[in-house]
């Protein structure tokens, strides 16, 4: 049986072994480690549509930048909402401003929330999504197609 060939650009279903970093305003907020490609599975909505629609078609070896608005809801728009008041009382040791904290779900799954500020017995959690309502550049480089 002859050796299968990956195909010669990205499609739906693909795997990929890329380098990314994410900006926001010229800021770095996110990279795959230095020197290291990462695996990135095609359609698991792990990074917004848009950006998966730009990668498609792709050869190996592209270099993409894409923007994308935070209008387009690339990790939803922030929510007021999700910014909640807790008891200190709630956590096991004293979190700092900025931390990012997981906790646990009565259903077994766990969210993530980021600490904004604690004031005497109050503490002050963010859990919409770090990159909600943030105008986003994601700097793509496709290695290779698995």
């Amino acid at each position: 049986m002859p050796e299968r060939l990956p195909p010669a650009t990205v499609g739906r279903d693909d795997r990929l072994l890329l380098h990314y970093t994410v900006y926001c305003q010229g800021q770095e907020l996110e990279a795959s480690p230095e020197g290291e490609a990462v695996e990135y599975a095609m359609s698991s909505g792990e990074w917004p549509l848009q950006l998966e629609l730009a990668m498609l078609e792709q050869p190996a070896g592209a270099r993409l930048s894409v923007d994308i608005e935070a209008s387009e809801n690339a990790f939803g728009k922030a929510d007021p909402e999700r910014v909640v008041q807790m008891q200190l009382s709630d956590f096991e040791q004293e979190p700092s401003p900025g931390a990012l904290i997981e906790f646990a779900l009565e259903n077994g799954e766990s969210i993530e929330g980021q600490v904004l500020t604690l004031l005497g017995d109050t503490v002050q959690v963010d859990f919409n999504h770090p990159y909600a309502g943030r105008d986003l550049v994601f700097e793509i480089h496709i290695i290779s197609i698995l």
